[in-house]
């Protein structure tokens, strides 16, 4: 039951009238928004270190020859509580969110019989080929095939840089910009990238990187 819903059941008791009620809580509802988002806010911050806390903390454990315990990989400016493990995960995770730019992960649709578009794969299929993109095992190996992290890469900082120059010139056409081409294999079947199908989370789909076309 949302907050809305029971401040309504709790008025009702006293006001019995619907309209007076839906009054009310439309004029509390941002209300409780703002002391919630307050609230939020201040315990976040108080979660934070600052600069002088971490420089401290630093030679406090140097003084100490601790070295070990020292997050040598954490910005001294870097105001978050950190450790060496966390600042790494957090790396790896915004490097991963440039690969769902618009446009870099495409996938074989059919537009007419013996005519196939190379379209945005669908969201789902976006965040499993994002993790195997970087991922070292044999089923990210499989996915990359005889790509290299370093092609993948060079594709990407390409379409960034074709639309960086698409802000001051006439814009590159969709289908001219550079991007990965993902072959599917759902439920063991391979249906030759010519698949009407909407994939969705559910669906057991196997991805392998068919082309790089840059």
């Amino acid at each position: 039951m949302s907050w809305s819903e029971e401040v309504s059941l709790i008025l009702v008791n006293f006001l019995q009238d619907p309209e007076i009620i839906r009054y009310l809580v439309n004029i509390a509802k941002p209300i409780h928004f703002k002391f919630l988002s307050d609230e939020a806010k201040l315990f976040h911050e108080s979660l934070r270190v600052s600069r002088l806390d971490r420089w401290n903390k630093t030679k406090e454990l140097c003084k100490q020859r601790k070295f070990n315990q020292m997050n040598n990989l954490v910005p001294i400016t870097t105001t978050l509580p950190f450790d060496n493990g966390m600042w790494n995960n957090s790396c790896k995770l915004l490097e991963s969110i440039r690969y769902l730019r618009y446009g870099f992960l495409r996938r074989k649709f059919p537009i007419r019989d013996n005519y196939a578009k190379d379209i945005e794969l669908e969201l789902p299929l976006k965040i499993k080929c994002v993790n195997l993109i970087s991922e070292d095992s044999i089923d990210g190996s499989e996915f990359r095939g005889y790509f290299g992290i370093k092609s993948i890469r060079e594709a990407l900082d390409d379409l960034e840089i074709y639309e960086e120059c698409d802000m001051f010139e006439e814009e590159t056409p969709y289908e001219e910009l550079p991007y990965l081409l993902i072959e599917i294999w759902c439920d063991g079947v391979c249906p030759g990238g010519y698949s009407k199908r909407r994939y969705t989370i559910r669906d057991s789909t196997e991805l392998y990187i068919q082309e790089v076309m840059n």
